[in-house]
């Protein structure tokens, strides 16, 4: 008879046999979900700064609400990994997103040397994970 198991369930399957693979995508998605919250308050201050008045107020309290999913994401990341891998990734990653992000929305001016150096930045991560010990 043949296999009707999705490949996800079969992933997820793999994941819950392997306690090291799910701690890894865990860590992953709480580096991501670190990175969005930290890139999302950023670029939601940035408009507060155009902003006068009430407005400058309310936009603001939202980019405390949107950032205050970093210091949730990371205390449960340190959970995870141990200090110095955890403040890499999340600062890293953030970091990265938020660039990015400031140019997407915002359109501004990232030189070819400063896309070299977000690009080292991704690729220090990646060493710095495959290097853990």
């Amino acid at each position: 008879m043949p296999c009707t198991a999705s490949r996800a369930t079969g992933m997820a399957a793999a994941a819950a046999q392997s306690p090291e693979l799910s701690g890894l995508l865990k860590f992953a998605l709480l580096v991501f979900g670190y990175a969005v919250s930290m890139a999302g308050s950023n670029l939601v201050f940035k408009i507060a700064s155009e902003k006068t008045g009430t407005d400058w107020w309310l936009w603001f309290l939202l980019g405390n609400v949107v950032g205050f999913g970093c210091p949730v994401l990371i205390t449960y990341a340190l959970r995870e990994q141990s200090p110095h891998l955890v403040y890499a990734f999340t600062l890293g990653a953030g970091f990265v997103l938020v660039q990015v992000a400031g140019w997407f929305f915002f359109h501004a001016p990232i030189t070819a040397m400063q896309v070299g150096g977000l690009a080292l930045t991704a690729v220090g991560l990646v060493m710095l994970q495959l290097g853990r010990a």
